[in-house]
């Protein structure tokens, strides 16, 4: 049905942040609250690298530092990068004995005809350290024609999938004018797809800031559906868009983050951080776990997901309800999981839903889960309370 590979049989779920403390942010203070809010690795600060190449290695190797002080890794953004074998080699020479060192930048969106480029310095990458993650994130769907088979899959097979580390791009749905881009789960479909195809973990950034005249600024449960609607379609590693607040940008003016541009902690902080903790709960269980089929109910006519089947083996006791719904397998055990998540953005959802009388459900490994059962009629319901946004992985028995 789909290949496997042994990339990050040895990884652990992880989430970072992209966009990380300014030159004048960057201390000590700063790198213990992005640990306190249970991040594990910064993959961006902005100005690094574009910069000289003595002034970037020096930055990078105190942004290292930091991390390492707190526990944190980091991706260094080395302008050498782009100079060849040998510029590669220096770039890796610099940084690949530093023990914060996550991976190495190569370059973000790359659009059809950097396909090339990006693949060749990534298995360069790949070959002076298989340890650590080389940097590539795609575009979203609805900026390349043709972007399944003419760019995800090509980027795959250039890269190669037995390299290949992580399969990422972004695409962010929370929209200015307060609507939501459906196509975000067309495009989690087709990384899914291109995942499953090609044995690779798939990664993706997730919204945590507004830009003016195109993102709202998410709410809290915003950033809840953000992450659970990734991790049910096989996300494996989440990456937040932005946590410090970009400045100085020639062209996108961006709202507060995650903390804003004088190094403040906004409201949105402690949500993150609680929001984080609970994903580390379930994301050990998800590394192991294909999401072989993503459903979703009360939405049969819209043409960016795939709808609910009236003979499927869960089903909503109320079919207005509008949950995404993944069946799971452990590719180790092949173990069945179950993941529910509530697409209502404002208010909380208690559902009634039935699986095939063949099996059960158990609670899976998320501390909020609730699951009960109901008589209505004459079949048994399961029950549960779910926060807006909110998802929950159950565990499937016989």
């Amino acid at each position: 049905m789909y290949a496997q590979s042994n990339n990050n049989q040895h990884r652990e779920f992880q989430i970072g942040v992209f966009y990380g403390p300014t030159a004048n942010l960057t201390n000590i203070k700063q790198f213990q609250w992005i640990k306190e809010a249970n991040v594990d690795f910064i993959q961006y600060v902005g100005d690094v690298k574009i910069l000289e190449p003595a002034a970037s290695e020096k930055r990078n190797l105190q942004l290292l530092d930091l991390a390492a002080r707190v526990g944190l890794t980091y991706y260094v953004a080395d302008p050498r990068i782009h100079d060849g074998e040998e510029g590669v080699a220096a770039v890796v020479n610099a940084y690949k004995d530093h023990p914060a060192t996550a991976g190495y930048y190569i370059v973000d969106e790359p659009g059809i005809e950097g396909l090339d480029w990006a693949a060749k310095t990534y298995q360069m990458v790949r070959k002076l350290d298989p340890l650590r993650v080389p940097y590539v994130n795609l575009f979203p769907e609805q900026a390349v024609p043709e972007y399944e088979t003419q760019y995800v899959h090509k980027w795959v097979e250039k890269a190669g999938k037995d390299a290949l580390i992580y399969l990422s791009f972004d695409n962010y749905p929370f929209l200015v004018d307060g609507k939501f881009r459906d196509s975000n789960f067309n495009n989690l479909d087709i990384i899914r797809r291109a995942g499953l195809k090609y044995g690779v973990s798939t990664s993706s950034y997730l919204q945590s800031v507004g830009i003016l005249g195109h993102y709202r600024r998410p709410s809290p449960a915003d950033l809840r559906f953000s992450a659970y609607s990734n991790l049910s379609y096989g996300i494996k590693n989440l990456v937040w868009f932005t946590y410090n607040t970009p400045i100085g940008q020639p062209v996108e003016k961006f709202t507060n983050a995650i903390i804003d541009s004088l190094g403040n902690k906004t409201d949105l902080y402690k949500p993150f951080t609680k929001l984080n903790k609970e994903l580390k709960q379930i994301g050990p269980v998800l590394m192991n776990l294909d999401a072989v089929a993503v459903h979703h109910s009360g939405e049969e006519k819209n043409p960016n997901i795939v709808p609910l089947p009236n003979d499927y083996f869960v089903r909503l006791l109320d079919k207005t309800d509008k949950f995404i719904i993944t069946d799971f397998r452990d590719h180790n055990t092949n173990k069945r999981y179950l993941m529910l998540v509530n697409k209502a953005l404002k208010e909380p959802k208690k559902i009634n839903f039935r699986v095939d009388g063949k099996v059960k459900l158990v609670k899976g490994p998320s501390k909020r889960s609730s699951l009960g059962r109901k008589k209505v009629g004459n079949e048994e319901f399961y029950i549960d309370q779910f926060l807006p946004g909110e998802g929950k992985l159950y565990e499937i028995t016989q």
